[in-house]
């Protein structure tokens, strides 16, 4: 069957229009093949959604801007580091982005992509808890601009802006290394990561654990990826225990 003629069949599997689904699934139980396709399109159909919504998210707030007229630009300051994460919308963006890249590829080349298409389908770049962007004034400005590239999601912007750093502290270097994560770099965020991981003084070593393995599955070292989440999980204490175990399951 041409894999064009096969797509045809997973989309109208997955918008509910197969005329014998039943048969289908029977299909994807004994073809792995066809079950990987069918989850990068369904993760891809997702993405889609995310997208459109923080879209018209994103233009709602840029309407409220204008109206509001002009102002101070945000600018940050430093605050200290707690654990804790949450989910911004502009890290929906930013994984739906990088699901809907990989995920169309991979539906060409499914066996070479395959764990980059996992690696950025688990992947949620960390909320900034470095730097709170505030309408005060900031003596740190070069600083400020790379956070607030990064709330943007504006990683190619916020790497630039970390890169230019003349003293980066470590939580400077963890969300360069997001930024680089973000952009699919995964060779460059996986030493950084790694480094950080050691770094027993860092708040943020153990998620930076987890980053490292996620950085080296995406550069298809799967082994390696996968011993470094097992150990992650030993811990069931570890920060990153639950994404750990979860990405695991899907290995």
């Amino acid at each position: 069957m041409k894999p064009e003629d096969q797509q045809d069949r997973i989309d109208a599997y997955l918008n509910g229009q197969l005329a014998d689904p039943e048969s289908f699934e029977r299909e994807m139980e004994a073809n792995p093949q066809l079950q990987t396709e069918m989850e990068a399109t369904r993760m891809a159909l997702d993405a889609i959604h995310i997208s459109e919504t923080a879209r018209l998210k994103h233009r709602l707030q840029e309407l409220e801007a204008g109206l509001r007229g002009n102002q101070d630009q945000p600018q940050a300051k430093v605050v200290s580091i707690n654990r804790r994460r949450g989910k911004s919308w502009y890290s929906y963006v930013a994984a739906a982005a990088a699901i809907l890249l990989l995920a169309g590829y991979f539906i060409l080349r499914p066996a070479a992509q395959n764990d980059a298409v996992l690696a950025m389908a688990a992947y949620e770049p960390y909320d900034n808890i470095a730097f709170s962007i505030t309408k005060g004034g900031s003596d740190e400005v070069d600083r400020a601009d790379a956070y607030i590239a990064y709330e943007r999601a504006d990683y190619p912007a916020a790497e630039a802006a970390f890169q230019a750093l003349s003293n980066p502290s470590l939580p400077d270097r963890f969300y360069l290394a997001q930024s680089l994560l973000a952009q699919q770099k995964f060779a460059e965020s996986a030493t950084l990561f790694e480094e950080l991981s050691t770094m027993d003084d860092f708040n943020l070593h153990e998620e930076s654990e987890y980053y490292a393995a996620l950085a080296r599955l995406g550069m298809g070292e799967r082994q390696r990826a996968v011993s470094s989440l097992e150990r992650i999980t030993s811990d069931a204490n570890h920060a990153s225990y639950a994404e750990a175990t979860e990405l695991l399951e899907q290995l």
